[in-house]
């Protein structure tokens, strides 16, 4: 701890303030240092902000290789009542009706009701072994076995057997039933009728009536037997083209549509499915939407003006500006810390030369009499702007775009997913393109997005990156370190300084004791 400084008592000096002077001016490298830490600060920060939009971009790119957002379909029932639908992307447009539904499915069930000697009402919280739906052994303990047929129509290898004692309730069966998922059963005790009922919770005629086996473990007393009604699960049954045909459940997939069957009907009712060019339109506009904010994002940011008069502030300079001040001045400090930068410059070019490629799509469709093939992005009315300044921003024409997703959706999808065969590189080194052309937009730019992502992330490094793994985190420990060096050297210069003004003021007091005795000898 620095012992207190008192100057200048002697020599009537400022020194304190002298030496903040001297300080100041010695501390210019390493304010020259602490302005070049804050430069690769913005610098770093700057290419990280750059690396989560191409991370989105790149998101972006890969949800564009699903089908759905090319060939997505709308699909109606002419009575939404009775079956209601929809469709996915591989549903074929066109109609199906279906000419009745004579029966839904449903799942078997067995009812447990109390013998009908049985007195007195039951609840849920009514004691198993005394409730009559059950028979208990001496010790007043209560063992079922139950059973159940799997998906396949087979019974459980191992039957599910459930022991009580005597304090257990019908609602801890419940409980215990609908949590062993091993059964698939659900078990439901009604209060006002004192009936438990156990149902299974899939659907569908499995060619038995006893689809839900229950035996007590324990023989009940003579005309105490609970009565077990069961009831076996049935298929739904509707009929295509005259043709009848059964599912063991409600809803089923059929040619790529989702029906569901709500309610049984004698009439016809139709099932009508088109592309839905607007949804289609609208996934491929967002994309664009986000490569044009991608492009903008770098075009700004390399043609972004750079003043050189305007440093980083040091922080006395910080101090003696207001806060509007220093924020405009940042701004323009802050300026052009990515100017001309090559990254983005060729990432452009690759983004730009994607537009314009050859796509191997091996797509052709019939023009009246002519045979198209369909390689290129213009052909389906999406290209670049014709302002230079625009970056490459790619623009829409609305009207082409939806009668080509209309026409041949499967062609436009193709032109953003194709996937190419590798250019060949032959024995002398030389490399054959692919004649067809290359990959899809969509897996172009996906491509792009993440060679730029892992080129920046060696400079800049990923959010959280240890500093000594990527290059500007390195250059910042380098100048941390050299700063520190020089606060070493700058604390020994000021206790130097202090040391001589020190010293200046011991010699000048002993000069001034000296003189006062010199003149009090003199005086006398």
């Amino acid at each position: 701890m620095a012992g207190i400084r008192i100057s200048g008592l002697a020599s009537g000096i400022d020194t304190e303030t002298m030496i903040k002077q001297l300080m100041q001016a010695e501390r210019a490298p390493v304010d020259r240092l602490a302005q070049k830490k804050q430069t690769l600060t913005w610098q770093r920060d700057a290419y990280r902000e750059m690396n989560r939009g191409l991370l989105d971009l790149r998101t972006a790119a890969s949800d564009m290789l699903l089908s759905k957002n090319y060939m997505s379909k709308t699909v109606t029932s002419s009575d939404p009542s009775k079956i209601s639908v929809t469709a996915s992307s591989a549903a074929t447009a066109g109609s199906v009706t279906i000419d009745r539904v004579d029966q839904l499915a449903s799942a078997s069930s067995l009812t447990i009701s109390r013998n009908v000697s049985a007195t007195g009402k039951i609840t849920s919280q009514s004691k198993l072994a005394d409730s009559g739906l059950v028979a208990k052994d001496a010790s007043g303990n209560v063992s079922l076995e139950l059973n159940t047929y799997q998906a396949d129509g087979s019974m459980l290898a191992t039957p599910v057997t459930m022991n009580f004692d005597g304090t257990a309730t019908i609602g801890d069966l419940v409980s215990k039933i609908n949590s062993d998922k091993s059964l698939g059963l659900n078990a439901v005790f009604n209060d006002i009728t004192g009936k438990l009922v156990v149902t299974r919770q899939s659907t569908g005629q499995l060619g038995a009536s006893n689809e839900i086996s229950w035996t007590d473990k324990n023989t009940p007393a003579s005309g105490a037997e609970p009565v077990l009604n069961a009831v076996a699960g049935q298929n739904a049954i509707y009929t295509i083209g005259g043709t009848q045909l059964e599912q063991t459940t409600n809803t089923f997939s059929q040619n790529g549509l989702t029906i569901t069957l709500n309610n049984t009907s004698t009439t016809p009712i139709t099932l009508n499915t088109k592309v839905d060019t607007q949804t289609n339109f609208d996934s491929i506009k967002k994309f664009v939407d986000k490569y044009n904010d991608m492009i903008d994002k770098m075009n700004k940011k390399v043609n972004e003006e750079k003043y050189r008069d305007f440093q980083p502030l040091t922080d006395a300079q910080r101090k003696e500006l207001s806060e509007d001040e220093v924020k405009k001045w940042e701004e323009k400090a802050m300026s052009g810390v990515l100017k001309n930068d090559s990254f983005f410059r060729d990432g452009m070019n690759s983004f730009r030369s994607a537009i314009s490629s050859k796509i191997d799509t091996g797509y052709t469709y019939q023009s009246g009499t002519d045979t198209i093939a369909l390689n290129y992005m213009s052909q389906i009315g999406i290209t670049t702007t014709s302002d230079f300044r625009d970056g490459g921003k790619l623009k829409i024409d609305e009207t082409k775009l939806k009668k080509m997703l209309e026409e041949q959706p499967e062609g436009v999808y193709k032109l953003f997913t194709a996937d190419a065969p590798d250019p060949v590189t032959n024995p002398d080194g030389s490399v054959t393109p692919n004649p067809g052309g290359l990959d899809g937009f969509a897996r172009q730019i996906q491509g792009f997005a993440k060679t730029m992502r892992d080129k920046i992330s060696q400079v800049a490094g990923l959010d959280g990156a240890v500093a000594t793994t990527y290059r500007l985190g390195k250059s910042l420990a380098d100048v941390d370190k050299s700063i520190l060096s020089w606060e070493d050297k700058l604390t020994k210069k000021e206790n130097a300084y202090y040391r001589r003004f020190a010293a200046m003021e011991q010699a000048m007091n002993q000069a001034n004791s000296q003189s006062a005795t010199l003149a009090s000898y003199l005086g006398q």
